[in-house]
């Protein structure tokens, strides 16, 4: 689960993902809401005792299950009852946390007037970044007269209210997440990515987005292929009759493919002259849209949001042989016959784009920065997990 007291791997993440912004303020919006949700009263509870209960120590520091309470209510809504697991999840987290904030503290890392300074400094960045992003989206609506730096300010004071915080509490929480992140970098000061884990990277992460385009947006933190490649088609579909199609496909299911190709051959063989003899209308007939009307037996062709065609990634619902033969097609081109499961598909390719992709010399930084964190979190994981073993925890799971 998601959580405001996130594990020390993602709080390494999303400090360093900050840092190469130069700023670590708006990571506080997520973290410090958390922290003091207990004193700002955006949840109330019946019994005040409750609020106080110590529901675990850290070397003597106490947890409170007011903490926990706030917490699973912001993201959960009040209520009466309360997933045990999900509370055990999120102290297991303030945990971490809380144990990161010592060994911090005890390495002498400590909030003075120049980290203060940092934090308010990267505070009015982000209200002035924010005000530049609340002009551009006005675009020629932009009123010349409108102070877009006091109406990001202004926005951002009514965030803080409605979350219980004040910009002083807010800078203040700012400050101590700039001291661990500076711990951090202390930590892990020694770490390096060469030039062979960059290439091997590219390599593979290159592979993977020219093969899952639709999900590399997701999943992939460096864009190599930038637009990947597309085709907007139409075909016309000469089916096999339905019992065939679906006998086809139940062996499939059953992974009997040897019966399954051997069954398909031998269908496609009795409605093969009648494609061959469309495919031959292709080469003398212009009106590839005349021919769907007259010979396409796709329903899909037919539907309103398919009027332009299908639009495909490499990594299209649609049948291997469809979108194989469709991406060997150039734009105006006319396919052979295609044979799938349901039928012969008679291909035309009214819009193509290739593969967009950056070169290695363009993401190599990014890469770098990439795999460095990555060891930068495994470091502090490996770390995390001897400082758990090492220090005075006491869980009191019964009182959640």
């Amino acid at each position: 689960m998601t959580s405001i007291y996130i594990k020390v791997d993602k709080l390494i993440e999303r400090m360093n993902g900050l840092k190469n912004r130069k700023s670590v303020v708006f990571l506080t919006l997520l973290l410090v809401m958390a922290v003091l949700l207990s004193s700002c009263g955006l949840v109330q509870v019946n019994e005040e005792k409750d609020r106080k209960i110590t529901v675990a120590k850290v070397n003597g520091e106490d947890i409170l299950k007011g903490n926990l309470i706030d917490l699973y209510n912001m993201y959960y809504g009040q209520t009466e009852e309360y997933d045990k697991d999900v509370m055990t999840s999120m102290l297991d987290n303030l945990i971490e946390e809380e144990l990161v904030k010592q060994k911090t503290a005890a390495a002498g890392h400590v909030i003075n007037e120049e980290i203060e300074a940092q934090a308010k400094k990267e505070f009015d960045q982000e209200i002035e970044e924010h005000a530049e992003n609340l002009k551009e989206q006005a675009e020629e609506d932009a009123d010349p007269d409108t102070d877009y730096l006091q109406l990001a300010r202004d926005e951002m004071n009514e965030y803080l209210e409605s979350a219980g915080l004040t910009e002083e509490v807010y800078i203040k929480e700012a400050a101590e997440y700039i001291i661990i992140q500076n711990y951090l970098d202390e930590l892990t000061e020694g770490l390096s990515v060469d030039d062979k884990e960059i290439e091997e990277y590219y390599q593979k992460e290159l592979d993977s987005q020219l093969e899952y385009p639709s999900m590399s947006a997701y999943y992939s933190s460096v864009p190599i292929v930038t637009e990947p490649a597309m085709r907007r088609v139409k075909h016309i579909l000469l089916m096999l009759a339905d019992e065939d199609a679906k006998s086809i496909q139940a062996l499939r299911q059953e992974d009997k493919d040897e019966d399954a190709d051997k069954m398909r051959e031998e269908k496609l063989e009795a409605i093969k002259g009648k494609a061959e003899a469309v495919l031959a209308e292709t080469k003398t007939n212009e009106d590839f849209e005349s021919l769907i009307i007259k010979h396409g037996e796709d329903p899909g062709m037919e539907a309103e949001e398919n009027k332009d065609g299908y639009t495909m990634y490499r990594d299209a619902s649609m049948y291997e042989e469809f979108l194989t033969a469709s991406f060997e097609l150039k734009e105006g081109e006319i396919s052979e016959l295609v044979a799938t499961d349901v039928g012969y598909h008679i291909i035309k390719v009214y819009e193509a784009t290739e593969d967009v992709i950056a070169s290695l010399e363009d993401v190599k930084e990014v890469i770098q920065t990439t795999l460095l964190n990555q060891k930068k979190s495994e470091k502090i994981d490996e770390l995390v997990k001897g400082w758990l073993e090492e220090a005075d925890i006491k869980k009191y799971e019964n009182r959640l």
